[in-house]
């Protein structure tokens, strides 16, 4: 058989989308409970009693001031633990999914849920009240990018095409910097995201 050799030129570094990052809110110290209703997603959180308290309060309230309350006294009545901080949750979804915590209005944006910390999931947390907003936004920064599929690994490789070193759960590219030799520190990363 005749052959010919080829020489394939391939970056020494690659880096693609993660596609077997697990969910962040099975494996994080979550300060608190995400809880969603729609009916077409999975709640962040799959608390079953919770996002019943949650469906079941909406019923009998009628603005997002009584359902709140009646959050806080159905958690305190069914789960013994007292809420010290609830927020609710707006979904934008537009070529994409954001959750974002608050409550916002205008096209694609819909009220879907209640972030809730209770003395029971703050527990032992060194996160003390005045950051526990600042903390569920970076929770809620992290479960964003899962959803959309926006977490990276990266391969590098030798001189000789050989893996030197995988990593993979980078909620943020540059991130991959702390993991690459002091020669790769000023290089642009996003030139090696494999498409």
């Amino acid at each position: 058989m005749k052959t010919y050799k080829a020489i394939i030129e391939k970056p020494l570094l690659e880096i693609e989308y993660d596609k077997f990052a697990e969910n962040p809110r099975k494996y994080s110290d979550n300060i608190g409970y995400f809880i969603t209703t729609g009916r077409n997603y999975i709640s962040p959180d799959n608390n079953k009693t919770l996002i019943n308290i949650v469906k079941e309060t909406s019923e009998i309230s009628s603005n997002l001031d009584g359902h709140i309350k009646e959050v806080r006294s159905a958690i305190k009545e069914s789960l013994n633990e007292d809420v010290l901080y609830i927020q609710p949750i707006t979904r934008y979804e537009h070529s994409g999914i954001e959750y974002i915590l608050g409550k916002c209005s205008g096209w694609d944006y819909s009220l879907c849920g209640f972030y809730i910390v209770t003395n029971k999931t703050l527990g032992y947390s060194v996160v003390k009240l005045a950051d526990i907003e600042k903390t569920i936004k970076a929770e809620l920064k992290d479960y964003n990018q899962w959803a959309n599929g926006e977490v990276y690994s990266f391969t590098l490789y030798d001189e000789e095409g050989e893996v030197v070193d995988s990593v993979c759960g980078f909620y943020d590219i540059n991130d991959i910097h702390e993991h690459l030799p002091a020669e790769w520190q000023n290089e642009n990363l996003q030139d090696y995201l494999v498409s």
